[in-house]
């Protein structure tokens, strides 16, 4: 999609991978930055490799590979980082230190740079983790097991805490951005999985944080109502301003709305048990009464505002022709942010990176030559 984005001529230098990092520089790339994946080489690889993470993040991202393990790949990524406004990584902390493009060696270099780190409990700990840990050991586990009422915890099915990590990192770096245009310097941004997930629960860890006892714990959660042809309506009444819209719209006009929501939530559920989900939709629809029919994720990707809002984008893909996928949630009235191309290969623009970064054609043979920088080129079609 064309026409101005927020963040162009912003260079990044991603060194994620797996969901949060990923995640994070995709919503990037669709401001307009210019991101260039790091990706290790894929030893044995037997056929084309894409670059780290999934599809549906990477859109609009450069790749370049390297072995951070060979003195080439460390000084390819030494001068990428000269010139970069940011970089993100998601390593152990104290890898990049250890490899010696770590904060304090970047900043050295390039004071101007905005050094985004994303970890499972920030860099001050050395401790692994994934999403799952931060679900279980910051309550979220716990909490949708109160909310249910089943004898164990469960997983969900989405890694909740690198989706809102990996929002999180991209505040903070549009933040760092900002204020740097304030002050001159960069600075570190330092999120975790652990910390992040906690923020979520902000409204629901009040009683905890407060002194409430885990026994006078009070779940939430919305209704959700069986229909009479086995469809699922959430109907979230709110207060006495949507009872009326409610009961009006399910053949109840003038029912007065119980005090307790309990009841008033089991009063609902009887009327739309009594009705099509078709008739249900369509009922609260015309008076203005907000609801949700629970769709599959299958019917969701076909639902008619997401086409109308343009959150579905088409794109070219090396590997499949062409891929559909989520678009960005974010509308502006002067710029765009889209979906800029396709997901690349691993090491597929290694060339031009480094020929961008200031190497020569002699020196980007060398750089190849020795292994500490790889490429890869697209299948012939």
């Amino acid at each position: 999609m064309g026409g101005r984005r927020i963040l162009e001529g912003v260079r990044v230098v991603d060194f994620t991978r797996v969901v949060a990092g990923p995640y994070c520089t995709r919503m990037l790339a669709d401001l307009g930055a210019d991101v260039v994946c790091i990706d290790p080489p894929k030893e044995g690889a037997t056929g084309p490799v894409r670059t780290e993470g999934s599809v549906a993040n990477n859109l609009g991202k450069r790749s370049i590979t390297l072995d951070l393990a060979h003195p080439e790949g460390i000084a390819a990524a030494r001068a990428l980082i000269a010139r970069a406004d940011v970089v993100v990584e998601n390593f152990r902390p104290g890898v990049m230190d250890a490899l010696g493009i770590g904060y304090e060696a970047s900043i050295a270099t390039n004071p101007r740079l905005v050094f985004a780190s994303i970890s499972g409990f920030g860099q001050g700990s050395s401790r692994r983790a994934y999403g799952a840990t931060a679900h279980a050991e910051a309550g979220w586990l716990w909490v949708q097991q109160q909310a249910v009422g089943t004898p164990e915890p469960f997983a969900p099915g989405v890694t909740v805490a690198d989706l809102v990590t990996g929002q999180t990192a991209f505040s903070g770096i549009l933040a760092a951005l900002l204020d740097r245009e304030r002050t001159g310097r960069g600075q570190r941004v330092d999120t975790a999985l652990m910390d992040c997930q906690f923020q979520m629960l902000t409204e629901v860890a009040g009683p905890a944080l407060n002194g409430a006892p885990p026994e006078a714990w009070e779940p939430f959660r919305h209704p959700v109502h069986r229909t009479r042809d086995g469809r699922h309506v959430t109907i979230n009444i709110g207060g006495e301003h949507n009872w009326e819209r409610i009961a009006r719209a399910l053949g109840h006009a003038g029912e007065p709305m119980p005090p307790k929501p309990a009841a008033a939530n089991a009063l609902v559920g009887s009327w739309v048990a009594a009705l099509d989900a078709e008739a249900v939709t369509a009922a609260l629809a015309s008076t203005g009464a907000p609801y949700g029919l629970a769709l599959t994720m299958h019917e969701a990707a076909r639902h008619p505002h997401l086409e109308e809002r343009g959150m579905i984008v088409e794109v070219d893909d090396p590997l499949e022709g062409r891929v559909r996928a989520v678009d960005s949630a974010l509308f502006f009235s002067d710029t765009v942010s889209s979906a800029t191309g396709p997901a690349p290969l691993a090491g597929q623009h290694s060339r031009e990176v480094l020929r961008e970064a200031g190497y020569n054609a002699a020196r980007i043979e060398a750089a190849l030559t020795s292994g500490g920088v790889r490429e890869q080129r697209l299948p012939a079609s």
